[in-house]
């Protein structure tokens, strides 16, 4: 099914060695610690524009489709309402496969370029944790004498591609269109894959008119001999995978676009509390999960505990199946804290915004999301060509129930909205994917132990909670608002710790 790119397109269905392996990825794709894959200002790719000319005709191996997406070589993929999980962007679709480390074999994948901002593969070790990964722009064309379209904006879409899975350690020149699995990070060193790899394809925002897949249909995947000599398992094409809607067989249950119009019962607030918020907000870069651990651990206790994890067992390398070409940064909140809040920070330039030329923008995609920690499910989303901006060049999310939103909060007054749903945390994660390595306040440039905001300055997203007396009547502007709000917030003074014990006394109750 086609559909257009824009709202519509963030309503469709997305996201979500042995079938167990399977169903831990699926019940398990956000960030990591990698800095961006070195492309040129030239190789930020992938909007068709008026100067390409047609499609070219590429080719994928003919491989026969059955019903229910049985035997496909993509085992599950994403979906909003069934495995709205490991906090994924509702701008985006992923697949994954699981393959077994089978010794003298390598996967290929053969693909072609898409009608998208962007698409990738990368692979996990068991800690669902990437150890490698391919940006669109890095693909060598099957055909020599074709540009890839994601580096020349000139060159036309619908070309062929092959790529491969190799089941062993990255070499120090790996070979090109090349992945390698068979290792699993640990800090400084790193450990034998002896498992199995999982392997995910993303695409990110299609062009007006064509789905998720781009035109193009999904990469067609083919275990095969290490020289490639010969066929071991030519898996079957398919329009969908089994998981989790049996192929497109079981219907789409609405349910997220359910959450966005509840509201939870005010008598409610403050009786569950999770700590991954602090009094006031405090924005945070993901490293991996032991960090994410020691944050959330400090914040129960309400004591520090550092975010130094470089020590421990299995630290770093991401988490949560995080996409090597993204970063993210993150601030939590709490209604224990408020009901409603807002973050604001200077906005990136992306692939396709107005007046910046092709290849000179300073990422090629950013995205705000409100999401929910425990269920790790998204609320909604809004990516960067959705997201208002002020004359300032900067964005103003406001979070809150639906039936809290205050009516001059719309974008003709630089402010986005997003719905809380029905949880008592909110955690709003900031993307930003393959930044221009000429952008110096992109968050894959903020070192581990150091301040975001002393390498972002005003590009850092800096939350506060907003109170009656912000919310009465509309502000002079979406800066203004922002400034009442972070003052109301400061005036609280710190508030840390699960126990209302720890907290400071003569501390205002949050209206």
């Amino acid at each position: 099914m086609q559909q257009a790119s824009g709202q519509e397109s963030r309503r469709a269905p997305r996201w979500g060695v042995t079938a167990l392996f399977t169903l831990s990825i699926v019940l398990a794709a956000c960030s990591d610690e990698a800095g961006p894959v070195g492309l040129d200002a030239t190789q930020a790719g992938g909007a068709r524009t008026a100067q390409r000319p047609p499609d070219l005709p590429g080719q994928r191996p003919e491989r026969p489709q059955f019903p229910g997406g049985v035997g496909c070589g993509w085992q599950a993929a994403s979906d909003i309402n069934v495995t709205n999980i490991a906090f994924p962007d509702d701008s985006a679709k992923y697949w994954v496969a699981t393959v077994p480390h089978t010794p003298g074999t390598r996967l290929r994948i053969d693909g072609r370029f898409g009608h998208m901002r962007y698409f990738s593969f990368n692979v996990y070790d068991p800690l669902i944790r990437p150890v490698d990964a391919l940006a669109d722009a890095e693909l060598v064309p099957a055909d020599a004498e074709q540009s890839n379209p994601f580096v020349d904006e000139r060159a036309p879409l619908g070309g062929s591609y092959t790529a491969y899975v190799e089941f062993g350690p990255k070499p120090e020149t790996p070979a090109p269109n090349t992945m390698y699995s068979g290792v699993i990070p640990t800090g400084a060193n790193a450990a034998p894959n002896p498992v199995g790899t999982a392997i995910m394809y993303r695409s990110y925002v299609p062009e007006a008119g064509f789905d998720f897949e781009g035109g193009v249909g999904l990469p067609v995947l083919t275990l095969e001999t290490a020289d490639g000599s010969q066929t071991l398992l030519p898996y079957a094409d398919c329009a969908e995978p089994l998981i989790p809607t049996g192929g497109g067989v079981v219907p789409d249950p609405g349910l997220n676009d359910l959450l966005l119009t509840v509201d939870l019962p005010d008598a409610l607030l403050g009786l569950v509390t999770i700590p991954t918020a602090t009094m006031p907000p405090s924005t945070r870069v993901f490293y991996g999960l032991p960090t994410t651990a020691l944050q959330i651990l400090g914040n129960a206790l309400g004591v520090p505990l550092g975010e130094e994890a470089s020590g421990l067992p299995l630290s770093g390398g991401g988490g949560f199946l995080s996409n090597l070409h993204n970063d993210y940064a993150t601030v939590g909140f709490a209604r224990r804290f408020g009901s409603a809040y807002v973050v604001r920070a200077r906005a990136p330039s992306w692939r396709g915004a107005a007046g910046v030329p092709w290849g000179r923008e300073q990422m090629r995609y950013w995205s705000i999301c409100q999401n929910e920690f425990l269920t790790q499910r998204f609320v909604d989303c809004a990516r960067d060509e959705e997201v208002a901006l002020d004359a300032q060049g900067f964005f103003t999310v406001m979070v809150t129930d639906p039936a809290d939103r205050p009516e001059w909060a719309t974008a003709e007054n630089g402010i986005t909205w997003l719905p809380w749903g029905p949880f008592p945390d909110g955690l709003i994660i900031y993307r930003h994917m393959l930044p221009n390595p000429g952008f110096d306040q992109a968050i894959q440039n903020v070192p581990q132990g150091t301040a975001p905001e002393a390498v972002l300055g005003d590009y850092t997203p800096v939350g506060a909670y907003c109170y009656a007396a912000q919310l009465v009547q509309a502000p002079a502007s979406a800066a203004a608002l922002f400034e009442g709000c972070r003052d109301a917030t400061l005036d609280r003074g710190e508030q840390t710790g699960l126990l209302t014990g720890l907290q400071p006394t003569g501390v205002p109750p949050a209206e």
